[in-house]
């Protein structure tokens, strides 16, 4: 048994904290406001239910074996305090977060030489309540194959998320990129749903943010086939005209999004190598203007 903190337990952290319960782990969830039980179900199937261990101030804290970071890309210095609190010289880090930057995000706000472990999520789930949360379809989670994160997957033995080694995470992370630039752009901007993309020149929109991502993707390393792109657009064209993702919640909430990650990554990386990425570099300033605001 490890003793664990979750950072952050919103719908993935609420996710993955429930999981490691079943696995029969220790748990602590650091949270602002409280809840007493963590309940996860699979849409149309048993929710699993379990007791929750709350702490609401870093000083209620102390080092554990594992640290989950859940917080958003652009939360991560508001989590500072925790991590402070709960990362000692023998506690792992393993940063669950969108993007390609795990590592960069948190390596300033942990002490130097703490093993940091960059996680890609692949669990589309949603919280109806604090402490609540449905997922659909996966819940995958995928780590690079050295002993951190082999140690980390059996973190996660017995529970009902598969969590597996790579190869290639730089791939891997590149991959759900293509994903995310597009999709969480144009749903925040549009504030529309993903029927928005059987709208006139959407499609283009997202085929030209994803030829940046693949280029820039590819100076960095990843190896991201030729087929990539019109298989995402059609997976696109396919996805529920209700659906949406994380960025279109927020933008809906009028909460800060995740864009910098997501999209400002492409033009800072792409500048890095000397390839322009206009449609990029023009979506960024129009995300960024959005901003927090009342719902």
């Amino acid at each position: 048994m490890s003793r664990v903190l979750v950072i952050g337990p919103g719908a993935i952290g609420c996710a993955v904290g429930a999981a490691l319960l079943e696995a029969g782990h220790e748990v602590t969830f650091c949270a602002r406001h409280p809840f007493e039980r963590v309940s996860v179900r699979k849409a149309g199937e048993a929710e699993k239910t379990f007791p929750a261990h709350v702490v609401m101030s870093e000083k209620d804290s102390s080092p554990a074996d594992w640290v989950l970071l859940c917080v958003k890309a652009h939360q991560v210095p508001s989590a500072a305090g925790w991590l402070r609190a709960a990362v000692g010289p023998q506690t792992k880090v393993a940063v669950l977060q969108n993007g390609v930057e795990h590592r960069e995000r948190v390596e300033p706000f942990v002490p130097k030489g703490v093993v940091i472990v960059p996680v890609i999520v692949e669990l589309p789930v949603s919280r109806t309540a604090p402490g609540e949360v449905v997922w659909h379809r996966s819940a995958q989670l995928a780590v690079s194959g050295d002993a951190a994160g082999m140690e980390f997957c059996r973190l996660f033995a017995g529970s009902f998320i598969t969590a597996e080694t790579t190869s290639d995470l730089l791939t891997r992370a590149w991959e759900k990129l293509c994903v995310n630039a597009p999709g969480g752009a144009i749903l925040a901007l549009t504030g529309q749903p993903m029927r928005v993309f059987h709208k006139s020149g959407i499609a283009d929109v997202a085929r030209a943010i994803l030829n940046e991502c693949v280029a820039v993707g590819h100076e960095e390393g990843a190896r991201l086939d030729e087929g990539l792109i019109d298989r995402q657009i059609e997976a696109f064209m396919k996805a529920g005209p209700d659906e949406g993702n994380s960025m279109y919640a927020d933008r809906m909430a009028g909460r800060e999004m995740e864009w910098d990650a997501r999209n400002a990554v492409i033009v800072r990386k792409g500048a890095r190598h000397g390839i322009p990425t206009p449609v990029s570099a023009a979506l960024v300033p129009l995300l960024a203007a959005l901003g927090p605001s009342p719902a």
